[in-house]
């Protein structure tokens, strides 16, 4: 357990809350997370966490007018059953998780207005991984280190830094005007991401891509990728065919270790595409800030929720573009 007292602080600390839901059944892997989730602590070796597919999180709280850091809860498969505690508004984006309420299908991308018993419970998505449930004025938790977004791994932010369980109650902040109140909202399917089995990623070369030869570029560019199994959070493992390395990887300094893959640690981000070996692996929300293994490839910025979305199983295939373009996407 990560204890900093000394860099915890309270946003909204002038607004009231009260209790929004009963967790009646936690779901998979359900946490709160808010956007852009907790910056500035790479030094310290704290991730950024935060959602999986910010796309689709600040689309969610931009429909309930929420504020742009209003945590909510990011579902991973399968979803939870919450009971309401009292009126308000919600919004559901993200995979389509089937949500229901009074087991009555209720429609994404839209504001719903719910009252107190009401229950809310989802099916399993066909398409994507993840899918987001914003309450009106975001969802009051303990900012830890200037987030309320959980990083489960180090018991740190969120619900008592962990996973929804049954039993836990959650509170939201109180609108000054009563959000049920207001009028529908709703992204148009225009607007709204599309979801696949087979993902476009644009990544930019480096910065270690000359520790690959022209051929093995080639081969990462034109290959099918599968998303494993063995992908979290921290990272989406991929399988697909092997390198054989440049030159200048294989006669390298010892201090690099042995494998052409292995380099002398260095300071990684968000999107950075590691060579564990021979298994390409995309940093994600709460990876590491150090590693010891080359990067030839970053995903850009605006892909990122692409990957966030992608299950095992599905495929990934990889674009190269220039710095101009990918600052056009962002």
């Amino acid at each position: 357990m990560i204890s900093s007292p000394n860099l915890a602080h309270i946003k909204g600390s002038q607004r009231t809350s009260s209790p929004i839901v009963e967790v009646l059944q936690g779901g998979l892997e359900t946490t709160v997370q808010d956007y852009p989730g907790r910056e500035g602590y790479l030094q310290l070796g704290i991730p950024r966490s935060g959602p999986m597919d910010p796309k689709s999180f600040q689309l969610g709280n931009q429909l309930l007018q929420n504020p742009a850091d209003a945590a909510g809860l990011e579902i991973q498969f399968m979803g939870p059953k919450l009971k309401f505690c009292r009126a308000t508004a919600i919004a559901i984006s993200g995979a389509n998780n089937r949500p229901k309420l009074n087991q009555k299908a209720i429609p994404m991308w839209t504001t719903v207005a719910v009252q107190a018993g009401d229950v809310l419970s989802f099916g399993h998505a066909r398409s994507g991984a993840r899918t987001y449930v914003h309450f009106g004025e975001g969802l009051d938790v303990p900012v830890v280190m200037g987030s309320r977004s959980t990083f489960t791994r180090a018991e740190l932010g969120g619900l008592e830094g962990r996973k929804l369980q049954a039993g836990d109650r959650l509170s939201s902040f109180l609108p000054q005007t009563p959000q049920q109140a207001r009028p529908v909202q709703q992204i148009q399917p225009l607007h709204r991401p599309a979801f696949s089995h087979r993902w476009n990623i644009e990544v930019l070369l480096g910065p270690h891509d000359d520790w690959l030869s022209a051929q093995d570029i080639e081969k990462f560019v034109k290959a099918d990728w599968r998303v494993s199994s063995k992908s979290d959070r921290v990272g989406y493992r991929l399988e697909g065919p092997s390198f054989e390395f440049a030159a200048g990887a294989h006669h390298k300094s010892p201090d690099n270790g042995d494998h052409p893959s292995n380099k002398i640690d260095y300071g990684c981000h968000l999107g950075t595409v590691l060579f564990c070996g021979q298994t390409p692996t995309i940093l994600m929300v709460d990876s590491p800030s150090l590693t010891g293994y080359m990067a030839p490839f970053t995903v850009c910025q605006a892909s990122l929720w692409k990957v966030g979305q992608a299950r095992p199983g599905d495929c990934l295939r990889f674009n190269v573009i220039d710095q101009a373009a990918a600052l056009r996407r962002r």
